[in-house]
């Protein structure tokens, strides 16, 4: 790709990123709907100029430009009800998914739509609960055996994906409720999740484990909601320090429910290894960069336990 079209539509995709996060449910506001049309409409006619002004761009780049651009063509919702607003975002997103895929294999950073969805958040808490229960009621050395058959299954199919497009459409419209856009082009999320599940097995240590477990289960969903509807104080990652103060609060108070209930100990222990786990979960969170923090939040979180709890 030419550093033309690198450097030129880099900052329009931030640019409607912001825009995109605008259309979110958890941030809308009925009196920016003018504004946002006018700033899509911009937009549009930016990345037309930028691809027209570049020489040299490879035809997969410019292909998934002409996409976007030809959403962005559609016209926007009339009404200033979010409902249109959201679905008009959906439209858009796999076009923007693309473009910022392209881009990475260029090592040109932009970050992907996380938009609010309550079913996949509510998914998340369930499945952080139902593992702690399975900690809770299966010893250590026997969890590894399921952790591994789960994890070659996950990384099985998305083995398969990459072969077949067919498959990969099937995959993810299963997992569809729950899915972001840019994972029909990445991989899934949920096996990010699997592998910090097989790592935690081999750690055979069920504090460490249902502590980084439950910093992930409620602490991320906290603070990505709280972080898309009160978020202002810009963070790295796309993160908000809003976002991050309600990942370390909840994170604690997860943390602290799961020592005490599988590796009890004074009450200033567990809390001092919950705040532990909480802020190492945080940080995880922030520093992931290209890193899935599905990976990487439990998987930092039980070794930050592990580690203070061993030099006690």
């Amino acid at each position: 790709m030419s550093l033309a079209l690198a450097s030129a539509t880099q900052p329009l995709l931030l640019e409607l990123h912001e825009t995109l996060r605008e259309l979110d449910p958890a941030r809308w506001r009925a009196e920016k709907a003018d504004a946002i049309r006018q700033r899509l409409n911009s937009l549009r006619r930016r990345f037309e100029a930028a691809r027209n002004g570049a020489s040299g761009a490879d035809p997969h780049t410019l292909e998934r430009v002409v996409s976007l651009e030809a959403r962005l063509e559609e016209p926007a919702p009339a009404s200033a009800q979010v409902e249109p607003w959201v679905a008009f975002r959906a439209r858009i997103a796999p076009a923007y998914e693309a473009l910022v895929s392209a881009l990475q294999q260029h090592r040109v950073r932009v970050p992907s739509l996380r938009p609010t969805n309550y079913t996949r958040s509510v998914l998340h808490m369930l499945n952080g609960a139902g593992l702690l229960v399975l900690l809770a009621l299966v010893p250590s050395n026997y969890l590894i055996y399921p952790a591994t058959c789960a994890a070659l299954l996950v990384w099985m199919v998305e083995g398969t994906r990459r072969i077949s497009d067919t498959w990969n459409a099937r995959v993810m419209r299963l997992f569809g409720p729950v899915a972001h856009a840019y994972e029909y082009g990445a991989i899934n999320s949920g096996t990010w999740y699997v592998t910090a599940l097989f790592v935690l097995a081999l750690l055979q240590d069920p504090g460490a484990s249902a502590a980084g477990i439950a910093v992930l289960a409620f602490a991320d969903p906290a603070a990505g909601l709280i972080g898309r509807r009160f978020g202002r104080t810009k963070l790295i990652g796309g993160r908000s320090l809003e976002g991050s103060a309600a990942f370390v609060v909840v994170g604690f108070i997860a943390a602290f429910g799961a020592l005490a209930w599988l590796m009890p100990a004074s009450l200033g222990t567990m809390a001092l290894l919950a705040l532990v786990a909480a802020v190492a979960g945080a940080a995880a969170e922030l520093l992931s960069g290209p890193i899935d923090d599905n990976l990487s939040i439990p998987v930092v979180a039980a070794f930050a336990v592990m580690a203070l709890a061993a030099a006690s």
